[in-house]
């Protein structure tokens, strides 16, 4: 009892975080706050409530300056100045979290998937239609966070090359990137039960908010006029149905023929 009580005590006055000596309420070295106890279910549902309500909580104040100007956000955060914000790839996949359980719990996912139309003549070669076709439904129903984690990045690329005059790299893209679908998908979800009130489901609301967003962004992000941004997300838009139609087709595809082995 006498060895329990001066471990206690002894973690009382240290950080469980990094090791170092307390002197307050808050560690001098990592900031972390100091809690005593085990971490119970009424500590995690406060610190749940302060994030999402404190005025200058990182998520915030990320949302309150991407509102303004994505691309203003995206070249604070490629020139340093990035504690003020959310990591844009932490903000992209919470934000389709978001979304996409939305769209998994008022049916939204499963009714697209449903309605997917294949012509004959895009029948892959030695795949039987009807497994294929269930492949098709199957990933967009259900594994569509697999597929998103796969285009953003694509999508980057091709971007990247569309604008290699302004001499931004991947890294800088994929940041621009991140934000603009983030916010995109955030805004997305605002639509969907509405959507689900008057029983009818599409992505297209959520795919023109995003068109919007980037066209917005890229004036800031790549300092062009509104010919050239609206011509620019008119061609990313094109990029991003494409690369998210060959993504979807080509893990379809492999499915069957994995299944087929």
């Amino acid at each position: 009892m006498e060895n329990l009580a001066s471990d206690q005590s002894r973690m009382a006055t240290i950080c469980r975080n990094c090791g170092a000596a307390l002197g307050g309420r808050f560690c001098h070295e990592c900031g972390q706050k100091h809690v005593e106890g085990r971490l119970d279910t009424r500590a995690v549902f406060a610190q749940f409530f302060e994030a999402l309500t404190e005025s200058d909580s990182t998520f915030w104040q990320t949302l309150r300056k991407l509102t303004r100007n994505p691309g203003k956000v995206a070249l604070d955060y490629i020139e340093g100045g990035r504690a003020q914000y959310l990591n844009p790839v932490r903000f992209l996949l919470v934000t389709f979290t978001i979304y996409i359980g939305l769209m998994v719990v008022t049916g939204a996912q499963l009714d697209i998937a449903s309605r997917v139309f294949i012509p004959g003549n895009e029948q892959p070669t030695g795949v039987e239609a009807s497994s294929y076709a269930q492949s098709l439904i199957s990933i967009i129903a259900t594994q569509m966070d697999m597929i998103v984690l796969v285009v953003i990045p694509l999508l980057t690329l091709f971007v990247r090359f569309q604008y290699w005059r302004s001499g931004r790299n991947y890294a800088e893209t994929f940041t621009f990137i991140c934000f603009v679908f983030g916010l995109g998908y955030l805004y997305g979800s605002l639509t969907v039960p509405i959507q689900f009130i008057f029983g009818t489901f599409t992505t297209v609301f959520k795919n023109l908010i995003t068109v919007g967003l980037f066209i917005q962004g890229a004036r800031t992000f790549y300092g062009l006029g509104w010919g050239r941004a609206i011509l620019g997300g008119a061609i990313t838009a094109l990029l991003y149905l494409v690369t998210m139609t060959m993504v979807i087709r080509v893990v379809a595809f492999a499915s069957v023929l994995i299944d087929a082995l």
